[in-house]
């Protein structure tokens, strides 16, 4: 069960700024973009604790509320009939996730938190209000999910022609600019996620994704300790990935 109005835990990243989460502008639109402005009761729930391993909503759940990631990481998975699950993303502070829930009424995924982590709810079924109009609000969804649409198809061409090592690269380019996007350190960063969840999202087998990450750091492209990665050579990565980012 989700807790709400607590502060981040220190176990994880930063807090991301309001004004740099994917749903502050939806939130303004809603006049709920202030932390000051008396909220309307049961429609946003900001800093709602998730723990590690809690799941926010399963696939095939009713759909219900958008969710903005206050701080923390979250693991998206699709459901494979007598397969291991697919990894079918990863999300960090300032991202949005459910909004691929809105079309089906249904959520696609199930979303799972990878470390102790924090949300803000918009919850969908309470934003019919009297004197409300949502077409500004509708504009905004329909951008968040044509930028889901090109970074799913950019994702896909890069799979099709990359090897093991280029799409590692890929990766690492597309966590660093994500960071650097919610003002967070764009070079060093923790990854919450297993070998094997790296390997499942980007099509490699758990052997090809420990071997690639082993030439990266012997080739001084990158350094690994446990589960800190640094980047040490942008121009290297970016000669591998061909400026194509994937994560």
């Amino acid at each position: 069960m989700l807790r709400c109005d607590t502060p981040p835990s220190r176990e994880n990243e930063s807090e991301v700024e309001c004004n740099l989460c994917s749903l502050d502008p939806i939130c303004a639109l809603l006049d709920y973009g202030s932390e000051k402005v008396e909220l309307a009761k049961g429609v946003l729930f900001r800093r709602q604790r998730v723990a590690r391993g809690e799941t926010l909503f399963r696939s095939g759940d009713p759909f219900h509320s958008l969710f903005a990631v206050k701080s923390g990481s979250f693991i998206m998975l699709h459901k494979k009939e007598q397969h291991p699950d697919q990894v079918a993303g990863f999300q960090f502070a300032g991202d949005l996730i459910g909004a691929d829930g809105m079309a089906g009424e249904h959520y696609p995924c199930t979303v799972r938190a990878l470390e102790p982590s924090s949300v803000c709810e918009l919850r969908m079924a309470r934003l019919q209000q009297p004197g409300r109009s949502l077409e500004a609000f509708q504009r905004g969804i329909i951008s968040i999910l044509g930028q889901e649409i090109a970074f799913c198809h950019g994702l896909h061409a890069s799979l099709v022609r990359q090897n093991g090592e280029q799409r590692l690269a890929a990766f690492f380019l597309s966590l660093s600019s994500r960071h650097r996007a919610r003002g967070m350190p764009g070079s060093e960063f923790r990854l919450t996620m297993t070998r094997s969840d790296i390997a499942s999202y980007l099509g490699l087998s758990r052997e090809t994704v420990t071997r690639g990450l082993s030439r990266l750091q012997k080739e001084g492209t990158v350094t690994v300790s446990g589960k800190r990665v640094r980047l040490e050579r942008f121009d290297l990565l970016e000669g591998l990935a061909g400026n194509t980012s994937c994560a």
